[in-house]
């Protein structure tokens, strides 16, 4: 038997002048989101960011458990 755990989102950002990559996360979000409605989330959290910050990509991670 396969139980959903959870869902979730994991905006990667691009800052001007950093190395390393800001990362904020959703937890439990809906099941198979949406391709559009999650690039429609990273649009906002760059453009809520500070100037001329750049969406990286978003990653899905989703948890299931199998059991007897």
């Amino acid at each position: 038997m396969i139980q959903r755990l959870s869902t979730k989102l994991q905006v990667q950002l691009s800052l001007p002048g950093a190395e390393k990559l800001k990362k904020v996360t959703f937890q439990n979000v809906v099941e198979n989101p949406d391709e559009a409605q999650i690039l429609k989330l990273g649009q906002l959290m760059k453009e809520l960011d500070v100037e001329n910050t750049q969406l990286d990509g978003v990653i899905i991670t989703s948890q299931s458990r199998v059991s007897k």
